[in-house]
């Protein structure tokens, strides 16, 4: 029994097929191992030749891996076009050709960023290399936001080189940027935060505010930079912990570098101690301990007075270092050691409250009564006889009259009664004319007292005169 004939030509047909497609493979699988070997062969020559030129061992070190895949994919698409110039090809064969060719551009791009990180790495090397620890921070940040830049500007650009192999998205391309539409979205893309951070990412990497390595003040946390991106800066503190800022926060806020111009750092140790400190002394062990430590740069050392306001006097001691780190372990050891040598030697220098108490007498102007009473004591001395005799009034305790204590201690003291009775007179006295300049104004406007016999006689008088010209008006009529 025979075959048809249209069963034949479909087995040729298939036959054909299959025999393109697996020319095409073969051409494709040979064309990207050929480009293999070539960038495997290229590599190892730049590795060879980085042992005199630093740039082509930098190159061979990051565009390895990218190298070999564009090396593979370029042998492949070279092979593909071949294939198809001297294959015929079914139609889906030219959809993988252009699939190779978006490889091809997207492996470039690669290519090209690392051979950018490479240059980089150049560059901070050999200004490392000169020992200027200053400027090689300043020169490191630089490289690494110019180099985000100009990775962020070869990703854009490979990305729009993989779409324009597209003739649809050509046509659009070309419309958009005619009509100035890209102008348009990157305007409006500016206004936004991200964009912000990336022009302050910039900005700070061309006017060198700061740098890599750079100890800042930012509110209230110090650290170190470690790392400045387009978009964020990252600051470790001293604890291990990383604060991530936006590069837009250094630009608009106010913080500190401490080492702008050098890494080298002055810091003070603040004492309050009692006025009798011996300050001489203090000076001496403070400057001892500070020539014995490794972390003093030998720029600054000084132990001074700055204040004595209040109980205590206040010691400054000024000290530097090659860094912040160093200042602080200096402070740390100065203090622990001058506290261990006050103690130690002058227990008495130690800060401390005083309370001082005083006994005051407040002696009080005798009262009214007391002086009625002295008056009539007075009286009776000035009688002739009568020296020794005690006075009208009742007495009252000694410890409750001040003014009768007194002058029974001054009468103690005479050697007989007649004398005592003198000085108790003298005494009264002086009491009444101190009373009596005290009480002179107040005399002086007090009202006149007429005794009771005055004013009778005085109104039997009115009333004569009255009938005596009752009596003259009665005779005249």
């Amino acid at each position: 029994m025979t075959t048809p004939a249209p069963t034949t030509d479909a087995v040729e047909v298939v036959a054909e097929a299959t025999e393109d497609v697996l020319g095409l493979l073969v051409h494709v699988g040979v064309g990207a191992l050929a480009g293999l070997v070539l960038a495997v062969v290229l590599v190892a020559v730049l590795k060879i030749l980085g042992h005199r030129r630093r740039l082509l061992g930098e190159i061979a070190h990051f565009a390895r891996t990218p190298a070999y895949a564009l090396g593979a994919i370029v042998g492949g698409y070279i092979g593909a076009t071949i294939a198809r110039l001297n294959l015929a090809l079914p139609a889906w064969s030219t959809a993988a050709v252009h699939l190779l060719l978006i490889g091809v551009i997207l492996a470039s791009t690669g290519v090209v960023a690392t051979l950018l990180r490479a240059t980089e790495a150049f560059i901070v090397a050999g200004v490392r290399a000169g020992g200027d620890q200053g400027r090689a921070n300043r020169v490191t940040t630089q490289a690494q936001v110019l180099r985000r830049v100009a990775e962020v500007v070869v990703i854009v650009c490979g990305i729009v080189g993989a779409v324009m192999t597209f003739p649809s998205a050509r046509l659009a391309m070309g419309s958009l940027l005619a009509s100035a539409g890209l102008v348009s979205v990157i305007a409006g893309l500016a206004a936004q935060s991200t964009l912000g951070n990336i022009y302050a990412g910039i900005q700070l990497a061309v006017t060198d505010a700061i740098r890599v390595d750079d100890v800042v003040l930012v509110g209230t946390d110090r650290g170190v930079i470690e790392e400045i991106t387009l978009t964020y800066v990252v600051v470790r503190v001293w604890d291990g912990r990383r604060l991530i800022y936006p590069s837009s926060h250094f630009t608009q806020n106010p913080f500190e570098n401490w080492s702008r111009h050098s890494t080298e750092y002055t810091g003070t140790v603040d004492l309050d101690l009692d006025w009798r400190v011996p300050v001489s002394a203090l000076r001496a062990e403070a400057l001892r301990i500070i020539q014995g430590s490794s972390a003093w740069d030998g720029r600054t050392a000084d132990v001074d007075v700055t204040g004595t306001s209040g109980g205590t006097v206040t010691v400054r001691v000024a000290i530097s270092a090659a860094d912040a780190a160093g200042v602080w372990r200096l402070q740390c050891l100065l203090r622990e050691e001058l506290v261990r040598w006050l103690q130690r030697e002058a227990p008495y220098a130690l800060p401390r409250t005083r309370v001082e108490i005083e006994q005051v007498e407040v002696a009080h102007d005798p009262q009214p009564e007391q002086v009625a009473r002295l008056a009539e004591e007075l009286v009776a001395l000035q009688r002739p006889g009568d020296a020794a005799e005690a006075p009208t009034a009742p007495q009252e305790s000694i410890d409750a009259d001040p003014v009768d204590a007194a002058r029974l201690r001054a009468a103690a003291w005479g050697r007989s009664a007649l004398r005592r009775a003198r000085r108790d007179k003298v005494r009264r006295r002086r009491i009444l004319a101190r009373q009596e300049r005290v009480e002179q104004p107040l005399r002086e406007e007090a009202t006149v007292v007429i005794p009771t016999a005055e004013q009778d006689a005085h109104l039997a008088e009115r009333a004569r005169e009255e009938r005596t010209r009752e009596t003259g008006a009665g005779a005249d009529d």
